[in-house]
Formats: structure tokens, C-alpha cells, sequence
């Protein structure tokens, strides 16, 4: 009888699928017979009436190790939960298809860090761990270990863990994958379309990613978040009012760093294949100094997009600049006396413009070292790589030499830093010179930006100032053979 059942289910599943699409068949199909055979054993012959993809959310692990991934579908909707949560099941994977394992009831979701899938195991089987209270430092989870044949239904009735759960496996309102991108930040360039070329900073943490990008023919950055599930990237695009302008969804390849989907507008009438190449990632070094200090580093690591007589130079150069303030400060700080209060040294990086032969950075730093407050700065890379020789790029070699390129650049500074309201170049403090011998920029086809940290053009309160001096601006002073010429027409 229960073989009838179910083939009648993929019957009418089948029918369903052609219309809903949903992304696992199979487990689409075993999930809504296990929901049939339990309303069977209740309710008799009473009408079924099959659940939609919409109506869950599903993610693929491999629990036991067996090269054949679960699954955790987390049910949606208020039939499936109340305040204390959402029902989950855990069904087994199989060559044929999936079986049943387990329920678990009060599984808060959508919420980040509901459920993480552990390193630790239990009778062959990850151990679950499910959020029970709290947020942020007071974040609780209890540890749901397998029995030898399912997991505990209720979380909130099980021991809880005495510290947080360590692993990559988050579920995220139904996400339970092991990340194609590990966190940290990554860059991306790609064609959108057939020939719109653009570039995309992103940083991945949890699951949850936030970045921009633009389109090299303008360099406005757009702004994205979104989800990493698995290999599936789906970002959303939201315009200067802060509505949601278009989706991009992606498919993400870890061994060849090619990430390729679609450009999707808001209304659904536009779309657009978008393939982009993971350009570089970020390496990361930490220190605890013998007084506790606390001292990082993040700085980019060029993987692709360029030849490797380009990306070992520049690579080179720029963990040495990274890497030595590091080493400075570290033992700066190893010099304190034990008993003064620990500092705090943060470097971190963010990639403004990538190409064959010319690499953008801007370095930012935080640091504490005593009195009200911390102290942010910035500092700038810029390389450029000329018939086999590198530079590293000061603004002077940007313009030809005898032109008044420092006049036009301080006039627009001024102009832009004062309609900002910053301080102390209202005040007159800081003259059109100083500005224009400001050393600290970055590159990007939409100009060149100049970036003023805390004090440098107004009091700590006003905070820093960005201003970028399109290349319309700077055009006429260029240097003729200089990195910036490509953007002279």
C-alpha cells in the first residue's frame, strides 16, 4: 500500500514540479510522501494536498560521512511553527533518492546562526547544533548528537552548550552548507551582458555577504548584499533611494574561481548572463603581544586576471608593505610594560580598481593606543606594471611635469571638501596646496579619490571625507604615457 502511495505522490509531484521547479527533485518528491504517509496514519483517506517548493527551505550535507549528502529542510510558515520556532526534518540521502531520519521541533529561524552542523560526531553522525537564546555574547546552543538512529526532537529541553559551536556549517533560514568562499574579502571582474565589463569587491562572513560593484565604462560603485549557500551566490543590487534594484544570482565554481548567473531587474523584464573571475582573495595574519595587545592584518593576494610575471611582482610588493607594518607594529606594541593597557593595531584592505597591469589599494588602519578614543587612518597602494618594470605610484607621476595640474586639482578639492562643511578648510587652515599635495589616493575609471581620515581636514567628530576628482577634471594635465591615460577620451 505504501508503494501505491507513493507512486501516486510522484504522479501528482511530477506535475507539480513542471510548475514550481523545485531545486532537488528527489527530495522534493520523499519530503512531500513522508508528509503523506504521516497524514495517512492520522487522518486516514483525507485529502492531501502536496507541499510547494516556496514552502520550505532545504540544504545538502553529507552528515554521516557516507559520500552521499542529507538533507535539512526547514519548514515555513505558521502551520510549521509558532514562537519558539520552525520545524525542521532530516532526511538520509541514498542512491534512489531520500528517507526519512528525524524531526526537530523550535529551530529559530530566519535567523543567522540557527543551526550549525559541527565538526564533532555522534555514532558516525555530525552533532546539531541549534540556537536556543540569546544574541550576540549571549548566544546559546544545545548540542543535538545522533543515537544511532535520529536526533533529539526539542532543543530547548537538551543540555546547553558550554561554548559556542565551531564550524563553517551555518544555517542561515534554511542554510546549512559548507561555503564555496571561506570569510573574508574577495574581488571579482566579469562581463554583465555581452560586453559591459565590471569589477566587484565582496566580503563574506557567515553565510552573509556585502560589497559593490560598477561598471568600468562609469565606476560608480553599486551597492550589494545578499547570501553565499553552498556554491549558490545571490546578491541583491539596491540604487541611491535603497530600494532594491535588480538581483544577481551565481553559481559559484571553488577550483576554477569563476562565478556565472544571471542579472535579473527588479520588475523581471530585463535579464542579462553575468560571469565573473575571483581576482584576488585576502591572507590574514594575528599577533598577541605579551601585555594582550591585540595586532591584525588583512591584505589582498592576487589569484587571477593577469599574467603570472604580473601577479607575482605585484603580490610580492604588496604583502612586503602590509607585512612590514605589521612587523613594526608588533614590536612597537611588544614594548609596552605589562602592567600599561593593552593597544590595538587593525590593518585591513580594499581593492578600488584591478587590471593586467594596474592594482589600486586602499589601506585602512585602526589603532588604540590609550586616551578617549581609537584612532582610523588611511594609506594607499597603487602599482603599476610598464614593459616589465613595476612602480609604485606617487600622484606627481600621474601628470605631465609643467602643467598646473596641483592648481585645478586643489581648486576642486576645496570646492568639494566645503560643501561638505569640512572644518578646517572652511576655516581657511587648509589652503588649496595642502590639498592638492595630499598623497593618500586611490584609482578608478570614475577618477582619482582622495581619501581625508579624522583630523586631516576637520576635527576627529566630522569624521573622514572621500572625494573623487573625476578624469574629465584631471584630462588635460594627464602625463601622456601615464597609468591614467586610458581614461583620457
Amino acid at each position: 500500500m505504501r508503494g501505491l502511495l507513493f507512486t501516486t505522490w510522484m504522479l501528482t509531484g511530477a506535475v507539480l514540479m513542471a510548475v514550481d521547479q523545485p531545486e532537488h527533485p528527489q527530495l522534493h518528491m520523499a519530503l512531500n510522501a513522508h508528509l503523506l504517509a504521516n497524514k495517512k496514519s492520522y487522518f486516514g483517506s483525507a485529502p492531501f494536498k502536496p507541499i510547494a517548493p516556496t514552502e520550505y527551505r532545504a540544504e545538502l550535507v553529507d552528515l554521516n560521512a557516507d559520500g552521499t549528502k542529507e538533507a535539512l529542510v526547514l519548514m515555513l510558515g505558521r502551520y510549521w511553527g509558532g514562537t519558539g520556532g520552525q520545524t525542521m526534518f532530516i532526511l538520509k540521502g541514498n542512491p534512489k533518492g531520500f528517507d526519512f531520519v528525524s524531526q526537530m521541533t523550535c529551530v529559530r529561524a530566519p535567523m543567522a546562526g540557527s543551526v550549525c552542523v559541527t565538526e564533532t560526531k555522534s555514532n558516525g553522525w555530525r552533532d546539531i547544533a541549534v540556537r536556543v537564546s540569546g544574541g550576540g555574547a549571549q548566544q546559546k546552543y544545545a548540542a543535538m548528537k545522533f543515537n544511532g538512529r535520529k536526533y533529539p526532537l526539542n532543543p530547548t529541553v537538551m543540555p546547553v552548550m558550554t561554548d559556542w559551536p565551531g564550524t563553517n556549517f551555518v544555517l542561515i533560514s534554511g542554510d546549512a552548507t559548507a561555503k564555496v568562499l571561506a570569510p573574508g574579502a574577495y574581488y571579482f571582474t566579469g562581463i554583465l551582458g555581452k560586453t559591459m565589463k565590471v569589477q566587484m569587491p565582496l566580503n563574506v562572513e557567515k553565510g552573509l555577504v556585502k560589497g559593490s560593484y560598477y561598471y568600468e565604462k562609469y565606476g560608480t560603485p553599486i551597492e550589494l548584499k545578499g547570501t553565499l549557500s553552498g556554491t549558490r551566490l545571490h546578491l541583491s543590487e539596491y540604487g541611491k533611494n535603497k530600494n532594491a534594484t535588480a538581483t544577481l544570482r551565481m553559481q559559484m565554481d571553488a577550483k576554477s574561481g569563476i562565478a556565472s548567473g544571471q542579472w535579473i531587474s527588479a520588475d523581471g523584464k530585463k535579464t542579462f548572463p553575468l560571469r565573473l573571475l575571483r581576482v584576488a582573495t585576502s591572507m590574514q595574519r594575528h599577533a598577541d603581544t605579551a601585555n594582550k595587545s591585540d595586532l591584525d592584518t588583512e591584505f589582498p593576494k592576487l589569484l587571477a586576471g593577469a599574467p603570472a610575471t604580473v601577479l607575482r611582482p605585484f603580490n610580492s610588493i604588496i604583502s612586503k608593505i602590509f607585512l612590514e607594518r605589521f612587523q613594526k607594529a608588533n614590536k612597537e606594541f611588544s614594548e609596552i610594560e605589562d602592567d600599561e593597557r593593552p593597544y590595538t593595531y587593525n590593518d585591513s584592505a580594499d581593492i578600488s580598481y584591478f587590471s593586467t597591469d594596474l592594482i589600486s589599494i586602499l589601506g585602512s588602519n585602526y589603532d588604540y593606543t590609550g586616551g578617549a578614543h581609537g584612532n582610523f587612518y588611511n594609506f594607499s597602494v597603487n602599482l603599476w606594471s610598464r614593459e616589465g618594470h613595476l612602480q609604485e605610484l606617487k600622484l606627481s607621476d600621474l601628470f605631465s611635469t609643467g602643467t598646473r595640474w596641483k592648481d585645478a586639482l586643489g581648486r576642486h578639492l576645496k570646492r568639494a571638501l566645503v560643501k561638505r562643511e569640512a572644518q578646517w578648510v572652511l576655516d581657511g587652515s587648509m589652503k588649496e596646496s595642502d590639498l592638492a599635495n595630499h598623497s593618500i589616493f586611490t584609482i578608478s575609471p570614475a577618477g582619482v579619490e582622495f581619501h581625508f581620515a579624522p583630523y586631516a581636514v576637520g576635527p576627529y567628530a566630522q569624521g573622514d571625507f572621500h572625494v573623487v576628482v573625476p578624469h574629465a577634471i584631471l584630462r588635460p594635465y594627464l602625463h601622456k604615457t601615464g597609468p591614467l591615460i586610458r581614461w583620457a577620451k
